[in-house]
């Protein structure tokens, strides 16, 4: 499997199946974000954690992909997906803003995107979450997860591996927070910096969680 970074949560996930290779779109972005988005990737399946500039951009992503947007049990091409309704703490005229999770299993690994999760997690959705081999955790405040609080949810999670998304970058227009405020609230943990993260079952860690670091 190979775990691909765009910025904010936007990721490509490649994975072999006996169905042939497969390729999950997580949150693909607008340029209004003041980042630009490939211009070439093409996918299997999108999936859209919530319904906002940072995360809709359905248009940018070529190959007539199956769109993912609501809870519930999906499967495309032998990788599953589960999608669990969480709901942000965050207001819009009154109404808390609609955030769904998912739980992606394919290669006998078991991932975790947390899309715009700004709040611990409830017994409920932990319940989803349980045996997360990699969780991808939105880690720079303002409308997402304070460093502090996204330490707290992997606390809650337990993964064995850690990718940092939704954090201050160059020509982001959003008031961000730094990687480093979120690293400094993980002290001792291992941390590898890749350009694509290719992991395999038996290379998760054992022991020790690892925090892996994408550059975009």
């Amino acid at each position: 499997m190979q775990i691909i970074w765009n910025g904010l949560s936007c990721f490509e996930i490649i994975t072999n199946t006996s169905e042939g290779e497969v390729t999950l779109v997580t949150d693909p972005y607008d340029n209004a974000t003041g980042l630009r988005f490939p211009k070439t990737i093409e996918a299997n399946a999108v999936l859209v954690t919530h319904d906002e500039e940072d995360a809709n951009n359905l248009s940018a992503v070529t190959g007539s992909p199956k769109v993912i947007d609501m809870p519930g049990e999906f499967e495309v091409r032998n990788v599953f997906m589960f999608g669990v309704d969480a709901p942000l703490k965050r207001e819009v005229k009154t109404k808390r803003v609609a955030n769904c999770l998912f739980r992606i299993e394919s290669e006998g690994i078991h991932i975790a995107h947390l899309g715009s999760l700004d709040r611990a997690l409830t017994d409920k959705e932990l319940m989803e979450l349980e045996n997360i081999d990699v969780v991808m955790v939105p880690v720079g405040g303002g409308r997402v997860l304070s460093p502090k609080l996204a330490a707290e949810v992997i606390a809650q999670i337990e993964p064995r591996v850690v990718i940092p998304m939704t954090y201050e970058l160059p020509n982001v227009k959003e008031s961000l927070q730094p990687l480093s405020a979120f690293l400094k609230e993980m002290p001792g943990v291992r941390r590898e910096e890749l350009n694509k993260y290719k992991v395999a079952r038996k290379d998760l860690p054992e022991e020790d969680m690892l925090i892996v670091v994408l550059n975009k």
